[in-house]
C-alpha cells in the first residue's frame, strides 16, 4: 500500500531507470539496460555465499549451464557499490567478479528485520501460514543441485519426514526459487500441502517471514542459514551428498566443518537429531554463536 512501483519492461519502467540517479538491484541489472552518466549502481546479493558464483564457475561447466560468465562479468563492471555483510563475502565478491566497484561494509539490507527480532516476530505470519497454536515449526529449505540438469534432486520423502516430526510439529517447506515452477511441485508437494501434511510456502513473496515464523531451520546448502543464524534459533544441516555438491558446484566454506549447527550424514541421523532434542542442545548453541559471529559481523539492522 501506498508504495511507488512500475512493472518490469513497461514505459514507466524506463522513463525510471532512465532518469534514476540510484538503481539498487540484488542480482544484477539486464545487459539490456544502459548505465546512463550520473547513475550509482548499489548491489546489495541475494545473502552471503556459499556456492561459487561469478568468474570462479569458469571451471565448473555443469554448474555454468545457462549462464553467459563473461556477459555476467560485463555487466558487474557497471557496478559502483558492493555491500557486504561479512568480510567473507567481501573477499568472494571481490574475488568472483574482479571489476571495478567498492565494497561497503554496511550489513546486508535483507537482514534489518532479522536483527533484534524477538521470539513472537512471526506470530503473526505462523497464523496467517496456518500453523497451529503451539506447535514448533520446522523450515526445510533445499537449495538446487548442479549435478542435475533440472536442479532437483528429492534428498528427503517429505510426506515420511513430516510424518517422523512427530505431534506438534509443523513442516514448512520453501523450494529454491528456481525450482518454484519445476517439477517438484507437480512431484506431491503441492498435493501434500493440499492435505494438510505439510505446508508448502514456496510461493510467499518474502524468506525473511519464514525465518521469523521458523523455530529451527533444516537445509542443505543453502545462503538462507547466514541469515537465520542472526535470529539465534537452531539449524540443522543435512548433507548427505556434500561431496558431489562441492564436486559439482564449488564452495567457497565447508560446510559441514564449519556448520551453524549439528550436520546430519543421513536421513535417519537426522531424524534422530531432531526427535532426540540433540538440534537445540548447548553444542548447537556454541556452533551457531561461533557461525554467527563469523558471518554477521556488519549486520547491526541499520
Amino acid at each position: 500500500p501506498d508504495t511507488e512501483y512500475v512493472l518490469l519492461g513497461s514505459p514507466g519502467y524506463r522513463r525510471a531507470t532512465e532518469r534514476a540517479t540510484y538503481l539498487v538491484n540484488n542480482v544484477n541489472w539486464s545487459g539490456a539496460l544502459p548505465k546512463r552518466p550520473g547513475s550509482v549502481h548499489v548491489h546489495t546479493h541475494r545473502g552471503t555465499p556459499l556456492k561459487f558464483m561469478g568468474a570462479d564457475l569458469l571451471d565448473r561447466p555443469g554448474a555454468r549451464h545457462g549462464f553467459d560468465v563473461p556477459q555476467m562479468l560485463r555487466r558487474a563492471d557497471r557496478w559502483d557499490y558492493s555491500l557486504v555483510a561479512n568480510r567473507h563475502s567481501e573477499l568472494v565478491w571481490e574475488r568472483a567478479f574482479p571489476c571495478h566497484f567498492t565494497s561497503l561494509r554496511s550489513g546486508s539490507p535483507r537482514n534489518d528485520v532479522l536483527v533484534g527480532a524477538g521470539p513472537d516476530s512471526g506470530r503473526a505470519v505462523r497464523a496467517r501460514l496456518g500453523v497451529p497454536e503451539g506447535n514448533t515449526v520446522v523450515l526445510y529449505a533445499p537449495t538446487r543441485r548442479d549435478y542435475r540438469r533440472d536442479g532437483l534432486v528429492e534428498r528427503i520423502d517429505l510426506a515420511r519426514f513430516a510424518a517422523d516430526l512427530g505431534e506438534g510439529r509443523t513442516l514448512v517447506v520453501r523450494l529454491h526459487p528456481s525450482l518454484a515452477d519445476g517439477p517438484a511441485r507437480g512431484l506431491g508437494l503441492t498435493e501434500l500441502h493440499r492435505r494438510g501434511v505439510l505446508i508448502d510456502a514456496t510461493d510467499e513473496p518474502e524468506v525473511q517471514d519464514l525465518l521469523l515464523a521458523a523455530d529451527v531451520l533444516v537445509t542443505d546448502y543453502s545462503a538462507l542459514m547466514f541469515d537465520y543464524a542472526l535470529l539465534d534459533r537452531p539449524i540443522v544441516i543435512h548433507a548427505d551428498d556434500w561431496d558431489a555438491f562441492r564436486a559439482s558446484r564449488g564452495a567457497y566454506v565447508d560446510i559441514t566443518a564449519e556448520a551453524p549447527g549439528h550436520v546430519a550424514r543421513s536421513y535417519r541421523e537426522l531424524v534422530w537429531l531432531l526427535e532426540s532434542g540433540t538440534w537445540q542442545d548447548e553444542e548447537a548453541a556454541r556452533l551457531r554463536s561461533a557461525f554467527r559471529q563469523r558471518y554477521g559481523e556488519f549486520d547491526d539492522g541499520r
